[in-house]
């Protein structure tokens, strides 16, 4: 397999130094640098293996078949990283194991810049600005036949990327996310989790040196009352920032999610994100301190032009599988329509999982392991 000039060992300025071994597969980590666009010169970290019987194998070792492999492309949302599949790779690893796959099967995964083991951010980095550096990764890889799966600002991030040339994509898993206009009926980041502090105040109410510790507590949180929530939260920023306090079953991740946001543009970014679900899907105009007016309207009208066109009926009907946690605003009812309508071959494929929340993910790996077996019609013969 070439491998594009572009990819390097050497990383980028991450402030995540308590890297957990299983951050990514053995020696299957590199980084890309970037040459287009507003973070041109900044570096993508990835992994990218082989899934057989016989375990993870880096994809260079398998040079002479790669490019006949169908590809799963794991895209993050926030205030995660790549990190956040670690247990839906695991689920995938021992289905293959079983012998439940028919092939052997790509993985490649992603830390956006700002996140994970990329390097920092230096403007308030929306989903377009991803999304843009996700197509230049995904045409360096050459990565074709893809069971695109994605997860919160996952989902416009990659379906954003990948529309661009609509061709490579065979299937799709979307867990809580959408591209859509977010419906103003129902639950909305306005009133979610707590009706008097939505999510998309958060960060206003928020100083930076506490964004941390709000955010890797956030991917942890469970289906609770708003003042239990609230609660919680009030109780484990103590901890954390008086003891330096992590769970012990969840220490790796959590202090992964923590410092990724020990660096001022990396929260302002995140930061920005959460503000942007108040939008969700809409696009809206806002003020980036240093590049001034951003508009991301025309960002979300290419999508829900081309969503259907290309991926429905009338275009490749790729596969698809929504696997949904209850506990959030974008289960509801009318969020799940909107994917129905533009991808009417989701009917019938379209799971929420009561008492689970945002990040399904983390609550529900085999879930999702399952979810994309199907999307990428992995599963061998013999099995079901």
């Amino acid at each position: 397999m070439h491998r594009d000039d572009r990819v390097t060992t050497e990383p980028g300025d991450s402030p995540v130094t308590s890297v957990p071994r299983d951050y990514a597969p053995a020696d299957a980590g590199h980084w890309f640098e970037l040459s287009e666009g507003r973070d041109a010169g900044k570096k993508l970290f990835f992994w990218d293996v082989t899934l057989t019987a016989q375990g993870l194998v880096p994809t260079e070792a398998t040079a002479e078949t790669v490019a006949d492999l169908p590809v799963v492309l794991f895209v993050h949302g926030n205030p995660e990283c790549s990190y956040a599949y670690r247990n839906v790779v695991r689920a995938l690893r021992d289905r293959a194991a079983a012998g439940k796959f028919s092939l052997p099967v790509r993985l490649v995964a992603v830390d956006h810049i700002g996140f994970g083991l990329s390097s920092t951010a230096t403007h308030e980095v929306v989903p377009m600005d991803h999304a843009e550096n996700l197509d230049q990764l995904v045409g360096a890889l050459d990565l074709w036949d893809v069971t695109l799966v994605v997860h919160d600002w996952g989902g416009p991030i990659g379906i954003g990327a990948l529309l661009r040339e609509p061709d490579r994509v065979t299937g799709l898993v979307a867990c809580n996310t959408t591209v859509f206009p977010m419906p103003f009926v129902g639950p909305t980041f306005d009133d979610y989790p707590i009706g008097w502090l939505p999510w998309a105040d958060f960060p206003r109410v928020t100083p930076d040196r506490f964004w941390p510790a709000v955010a890797s507590y956030a991917v942890f949180r469970r289906p609770a009352g708003e003042y239990r929530v609230l609660l919680e939260l009030l109780f484990y920023l103590a901890r954390v920032e008086g003891f330096g306090w992590f769970p012990e079953h969840e220490r790796d991740a959590r202090r992964v999610y923590y410092e990724q946001f020990e660096d001022e543009w990396n929260t302002r970014a995140s930061k920005r994100l959460v503000r942007q679900t108040r939008y969700w899907g809409h696009g809206n105009t806002f003020e980036d301190p240093r590049i001034g007016t951003r508009n991301t309207a025309p960002f979300y009208r290419a999508i829900h032009d081309g969503i259907g066109r290309e991926w429905g009926p009338s275009g490749r009907e790729v596969d698809v599988e929504l696997v949904f946690g209850g506990w959030d605003p974008l289960a509801k009812d009318a969020v799940l329509d909107q994917w129905a309508e533009a991808l009417p071959q989701a009917e019938g494929h379209m799971t929420v999982l009561d008492g689970v929340s945002h990040f399904v993910e983390e609550e529900r790996p085999e879930r999702v392991a399952r979810a994309v077996v199907d999307a990428g019609g992995f599963a061998a013969a013999h099995t079901t």
